[in-house]
């Protein structure tokens, strides 16, 4: 009697066809990773931001000095290449600039489109709101987050 070493090539194709299917299914579910990576990182820039904001609360009990012309300022007194890294790190991750920023003396709101989905944005604000699905960026007039 003969020996039979290996397998046949029905036996084959059918692995090979079971990784295939495999393959697509995991393709498929990857398929967003990297849009909610991008606005997971500008939740975490804006959050970022938050804590720059509070530090110049505390050095200069006024929130003025964070935004300027509606965005980051980054030529701010202590904070300037904390805020620049900031700002830049948001723009990397989308497609259009827009990042929306606005304090005065008591209060600031600062908003970011997110990647995946460039008309819902992530906005915080001096109340300690916090909103992930924003229908609108900061305004001047609108110094908290909707």
């Amino acid at each position: 009697m003969k020996n039979k070493k290996g397998f046949t090539l029905i036996e084959l194709l059918v692995v090979i066809a079971i990784i295939g299917i495999l393959a697509a299914i995991v393709l498929v579910s990857l398929r967003g990773a990297p849009g909610k990576a991008k606005d997971a990182r500008i939740q975490t820039a804006l959050n970022q931001a938050r804590t720059h904001a509070e530090m110049i609360w505390v050095d200069d009990s006024t929130y003025a000095d964070l935004c300027s012309a509606g965005i980051l300022n980054e030529a701010a007194v202590h904070y300037s290449t904390e805020l620049t890294a900031i700002q830049r790190d948001i723009y990397s991750q989308q497609s259009s600039d827009s990042v929306q920023c606005f304090a005065d003396i008591d209060s600031y709101c600062i908003s970011a489109a997110l990647a995946s989905d460039a008309t819902i944005y992530f906005c915080i604000d001096s109340s300690g709101n916090v909103v992930g699905d924003a229908a609108a960026a900061c305004t001047t007039s609108n110094d908290t987050c909707s």
